[in-house]
C-alpha cells in the first residue's frame, strides 16, 4: 500500500500559497489578554460549493488533542470576499473555527501562515469506542463534549465540517484521537466503532476507510507507522497491465464511444468557451501553447464540448497545462468536469486540484457512503512536496480502467500503483462535459491549457509515455 493513501499519506489541510491580503477587522482576544499573537495568519472562508463567505466570524483556538479543554482564543471577522488575517502565537497549537449563520467549519494554520476554512451545515456524529464504558469525547477546537455511555456509544448533535480531531478522554486524561476530514454527505455521519489499539490513535477495523478514497463520508488521516487494516483479499498491490495496447482502439462496448482531440486554439468546432453564468464568452485569451496556441481561461470561464459521458466505462483524459498555482480564491480548481450545477446535484465527475489537501482529487458521488465518491490521487504542487511543477508545461493524464483510477504527470504514474477505486455519481440526464472550470467562478483552472484528449478507452502506461514525449522539452 502506497503511504500516500493512508488518507491517506498524512496529507495536511490548507497547504496553499500564502500572501493573501486582508481587510478583516482587528483581533479581539478572549480571556482578557490584549495581545498574545506573534505571527500573522492570512486566509479565506468558503462554502462547500467553493463560494467565498462574506463577514464570517473566524476564531483561532489554542487547543490540542492532549488537552481536555480550550485554553484561549483570538477572534476576527472576514471581509466581503471571505478574506481574513489574525495574529497568533506560533509556539502553540492552533485550531481555526469559522461560522456564518448556521454553517461552520474547522481547519488549521500551516507553517507558512496560510489558512483555508470551509464551512457547511453541521452534521450529527454517531460512533462508539470499543471496550470503553465511561469518559467523554471532545472535538479539538470546540467546547462541546459527548458522554461515552456504558456500551461505548456517543453522539454529537452538531459537528462542524472540515478537519476534525476527535479525542477520547477518560480519568481526566486524553487517551487517543481520531483525525479525519468530512466529505459532502447528509445530515448524519455514522462512524464504525473506534479501537484504541495504537498508542495515542483510534482506528477503525474496516480497511475501506484506509483505501485512498473517501469512504463512509470521511477521509481518515493517520501518520506513517500506525497499524491500519489491509484488504485481505488483495494483500499485495497488483500493478496495472502496462503492455502495449492498440492506441487507435475505441471501446465499442460503450453506449457512447468518445474520441476527442482538442487543440484549444479556437479551431475546435465542438469546443465553446462560456462564462459561468452560461453566456458565450466574448473575450478569450489564446496564448503560446505546447504546440501552437493554447487557451488561458479568465476567472469564471470554462470550455464545454457538449453532453458526453466518458464515465460510462473506461476512459482516458489528458491535457497539457502550464499551471500557475493558487489564485487567492476558492478551495478547488477544476481541470475536467462532467457537471451542470453542483448545488442542484447535477454533477457526475470532476478532476480537481484541491488546496485543502494540496492534492489532485477525483470527485463523483460524495453522498454514496458505501462506495468511493472521492479518490485522492496524488500530491500536486512541487512546492508542497508534490509532482506538478508551476509555470512549466506538464502533461496530466487520468485513466479509468475497471473502476480504478491511474493518474500520470509527465509520463509517470504518481497515484497508487494498484489503482484508486472510484465511483462516478449516477445521474438521470446527460450532463455537459467541461474543461478548465464550471458554473462556479472560483473553480476556473489557473493556467494555460493545450492539446486535450478525451477518449472512452483505458490507455496503457506506454501510450501515456509516448504522449508525453511528443512535446516534452
Amino acid at each position: 500500500m502506497d503511504t500516500l493513501f493512508k488518507y491517506a499519506s498524512g496529507v495536511a489541510l490548507a497547504l496553499f500559497a500564502a500572501g493573501l491580503t486582508s481587510c478583516s477587522k482587528s483581533d479581539e482576544t478572549a480571556g482578557g489578554v490584549t495581545d498574545i499573537g506573534n505571527s500573522i495568519a492570512s486566509g479565506i472562508v468558503v462554502t462547500e460549493a467553493n463560494q467565498p463567505v462574506a463577514r464570517a466570524r473566524v476564531v483561532a483556538y489554542y487547543d490540542n488533542w492532549n488537552k481536555t479543554s480550550i485554553e484561549d482564543s483570538v477572534v476576527v471577522e472576514a471581509d466581503d470576499n471571505g478574506i481574513f488575517s489574525l495574529k497568533f502565537d506560533s509556539t502553540r497549537s492552533v485550531v481555526l473555527f469559522a461560522e456564518n449563520g448556521s454553517e461552520s467549519g474547522l481547519s488549521r494554520i500551516q507553517h507558512t501562515g496560510a489558512a483555508l476554512v470551509m464551512v457547511g451545515h453541521p452534521r450529527r456524529l454517531e460512533s462508539s469506542v470499543a471496550e470503553a464504558k465511561s469518559g467523554y469525547m471532545r472535538i479539538v477546537g470546540r467546547s462541546e463534549v459527548a458522554p461515552v455511555n456504558s456500551d461505548g456509544s456517543f453522539a454529537f448533535e452538531s459537528m462542524p465540517v472540515g478537519e476534525i480531531s476527535l479525542v477520547y478522554v477518560a480519568s481526566d486524561q486524553s487517551q487517543a484521537r481520531f483525525n479525519f476530514m468530512t466529505a459532502v454527505v447528509g445530515d448524519t455521519l455514522k462512524i464504525p466503532s473506534l479501537e484504541n489499539k495504537n498508542e495515542g490513535w483510534l482506528t477503525i477495523s474496516d480497511y475501506h476507510y484506509y483505501s485512498g478514497a473517501a469512504y463512509g463520508g470521511i477521509m481518515v488521516n493517520v501518520p506513517d507507522g500506525i497499524s491500519v487494516p489491509q484488504d485481505t483479499a488483495t494483500p499485495e498491490p497488483v500493478a496495472p497491465d502496462t503492455t502495449a495496447k492498440d492506441t487507435s482502439a475505441v471501446d465499442t462496448t460503450e453506449e457512447l464511444a468518445i474520441s476527442l482531440n482538442l487543440h484549444m486554439d479556437g479551431s475546435d468546432s465542438v469546443a465553446k468557451v462560456y462564462n459561468n453564468d452560461g453566456s458565450v464568452a466574448d473575450s478569450v485569451n489564446y496564448v503560446e501553447g505546447v504546440s501552437g496556441k493554447g487557451i488561458l481561461l479568465k476567472v469564471g470561464q470554462f470550455v464545454e464540448v457538449g453532453d458526453i459521458d466518458p464515465c460510462a466505462g473506461d476512459f482516458t483524459m489528458s491535457a497539457w497545462t502550464k499551471w500557475s498555482g493558487y489564485r487567492g480564491d476558492g478551495i478547488y480548481q477544476l481541470l475536467f468536469a462532467e457537471r451542470e450545477d453542483w448545488v442542484a446535484g447535477l454533477s457526475r465527475f470532476q478532476l480537481q486540484y484541491e488546496f485543502m489537501t494540496s492534492s489532485f482529487v477525483a470527485v463523483g458521488d460524495g453522498m454514496d457512503l458505501s462506495g468511493y465518491g472521492y479518490a485522492w490521487l496524488a500530491k500536486g504542487n512541487v512546492e508542497r512536496g508534490g509532482t506538478l511543477p508551476m509555470n512549466e508545461w506538464s502533461l496530466l493524464v487520468l485513466v479509468n480502467e475497471g473502476g480504478k483510477l491511474y493518474f500520470y504527470i509527465n509520463g509517470e504514474l504518481v497515484s497508487n500503483k494498484a489503482g484508486v477505486p472510484f465511483t462516478p455519481k449516477k445521474v438521470a440526464a446527460p450532463l455537459p462535459f467541461r474543461i478548465g472550470g464550471s458554473e462556479v467562478p472560483n473553480d476556473t483552472w489557473n493556467g494555460a491549457i493545450d492539446e486535450v484528449k478525451i477518449e472512452s478507452v483505458a490507455r496503457s502506461a506506454e501510450w501515456v509515455k509516448a504522449e508525453y514525449e511528443k512535446y516534452a522539452k
